[in-house]
């Protein structure tokens, strides 16, 4: 300990000196919290623009029904409804009003929709009669023989009734969507929603069999902002510590400076475990700033326990360790710079730190699963924002295993008597 302290200590001045390094380690993760907070903290309401052309016109004016349908979109509050005449074409449109501002989603009503609706509707209605007389037919013997002659005679009049009605259609719906556009799938199945509970009404289903009601998983008083927190903290303590210690190992390769400190009585081991306690205390004043941060911006309330503290001291060690191979394999500043940048930011967007892994392919998310950061941020979220220390066991094994599988590697590569 007497040759680590003098060595952290200067790390630390020096690093206090460089004011990219000041930035990059706080003000841009920082920056970033600010930004994906924002963006994904769920402070406004999502909506998204829908055209409307309706076909389906009386006298120059939409018909009951088809206002009605459309009334029932807008009712979502999900919805900013535009309509189109239904004299425009649609193709010559899109091309003569681009927008920057939202992607053309364009729902087109068939002339035709009011009457086929009221058609298919009754169609199916006395399809639904028709089928509850046959299944009293199966209790008929505790029937009274009247009242089941009397449903047997309305059965047989309604079955000809129904021969006797035209061919009902059912009314199609065109929905138009860029190719490009991510949120027309999720805009399709509420359209498909409203459908579902707009046949319903027409066939005079008011009450449901069956419904749902949403509830908080855990009782806690959490923000949006907390949810992301943890994940955050890990992204940036894993790129501090790939990015930071590779480029400061590297540039004091080059300098010379590990060279003169190996012809001192500094041992490699000393060497290498200052540079991550440099590392790991960087990492506990990034979490402070941005838990500080988080809690007067997003009002955040997931603090970090004894348990949370640990596994980033833990996940310090093991991202700093992996800058400290880098630094120690390559001499050239600017290459172990493009190394680290090559594995700390797609690990970063691939691991699930900034968003739910399910919303990847499938391939990506096995491999997000063989990423140190998946396991790093999973076990804060689970201790910070769920309160159970116990589920994280398996973050605590795995950032623990490498830690100390990456210090020795380190000590391995690095050449302390470079000639």
């Amino acid at each position: 300990m007497r040759s680590i302290i003098p060595v952290f200590t200067a790390l630390i001045k020096g690093w206090l000196r460089t004011k990219t390094g000041i930035f990059f380690s706080f003000l841009f993760p920082l920056m970033l919290l600010l930004l994906f907070g924002t963006i994904f903290g769920g402070t406004g309401t999502q909506k998204y623009t829908l055209f409307i052309q309706n076909f389906d016109l009386e006298d120059g004016k939409q018909t009951e029904l088809s206002e009605a349908f459309i009334n029932a979109l807008e009712s979502t509050n999900i919805f900013e409804i535009r309509k189109l005449d239904p004299e425009i074409d649609i193709n010559t449109y899109v091309k003569e009003n681009p927008s920057f501002e939202y992607n053309y989603r364009i729902l087109k009503i068939p002339k035709g929709f009011e009457k086929k609706l009221y058609e298919k509707s009754m169609t199916i209605r006395l399809n639904i009669i028709l089928s509850t007389f046959s299944d009293f037919e199966k209790y008929s013997g505790s029937m009274n023989p009247d009242d089941l002659k009397a449903m047997r005679e309305g059965k047989e009049k309604l079955t000809q009734l129904m021969e006797n009605l035209p061919a009902s259609e059912s009314v199609e719906l065109i929905f138009l969507a860029e190719e490009n556009d991510m949120s027309a799938m999720a805009v399709e199945g509420i359209i498909e929603s409203v459908i579902n509970a707009f046949n319903n009404r027409l066939i005079g289903v008011e009450e449901q069999a069956m419904t749902i009601t949403a509830e908080p998983l855990a009782e806690k008083n959490m923000t949006p902002g907390d949810y992301y927190l943890p994940g955050y903290i890990a992204a940036f303590i894993m790129t501090n510590g790939v990015i930071g210690a590779t480029a400061t190992i590297s540039e004091l390769r080059r300098n010379g400076t590990v060279k003169r400190l190996a012809a001192t009585p500094l041992s490699k081991s000393s060497w290498i475990l200052s540079n991550i306690l440099q590392q790991t205390t960087l990492a506990f004043m990034l979490t402070a700033v941005m838990v500080i941060f988080g809690w007067i911006i997003f009002d955040v309330h997931a603090l970090p326990n004894i348990y949370a503290i640990l596994l980033i001291f833990m996940g310090a060690v093991t991202f700093s360790s992996i800058g400290m191979i880098l630094g120690g394999v390559i001499k050239d500043v600017e290459a172990a710079s493009g190394a680290g940048n090559a594995i700390a930011f797609p690990m970063m967007f691939l691991s699930g730190a900034f968003w739910p892994i399910e919303m990847m392919p499938g391939y990506l998310q096995t491999i997000a699963k063989f990423l140190p950061l998946y396991y790093f941020h999973e076990g804060l979220r689970s201790i910070m924002i769920m309160d159970n220390p116990s589920g994280a066991s398996l973050s605590f094994l795995i950032m623990g295993v490498l830690a100390v599988v990456f210090i020795v590697i380190a000590t391995k590569v690095t050449r302390w008597k470079e000639l």
